[in-house]
């Protein structure tokens, strides 16, 4: 079981040496102001896409660059995704062959049912 304490996120930095380490540090997690959050709410109220030239006006207009608003719709969709208890169908399919089951929401009684039948007939 996992605690995630209530706060801003940071990152660890590697230490010098170990496997994969970077020798300059990670860039701090963009805090966007109110003004801007708003604005990026209502594009993505109007269209949950952006075109590359709408991305490149709202990066001259908020401040911000590319990168930053596109990660924002990003992860904004992913979110959305993630409440609906939306599923990829590959991963339907991994889950019912017993293959795959990150889910962060509880099963259905059908999955659940799914997986009791997996687990049956792999120990017989």
């Amino acid at each position: 079981m996992f605690f995630f304490l209530p706060g801003p996120r940071t990152r660890r930095i590697k230490k010098p040496g170990a496997k994969g380490a970077v020798p300059e540090e990670k860039r701090p997690r963009t805090a966007f102001s109110g003004a801007q959050l708003a604005r990026l709410k209502h594009e993505f109220a109007e269209n949950r896409y952006l075109t590359e030239r709408r991305r490149q006006q709202l990066s001259a207009e908020l401040g911000l660059n590319e990168a930053q608003i596109k990660i924002w719709f990003q992860n904004k969709r992913a979110k959305i995704k993630k409440a609906s208890g939306q599923k990829n169908p590959l991963a339907l399919q991994l889950m019912a062959q017993g293959l795959y089951n990150h889910s962060t929401i509880p099963l259905t009684k059908e999955e659940e049912e799914l997986e009791k039948l997996q687990t049956q007939s792999k120990v017989t």
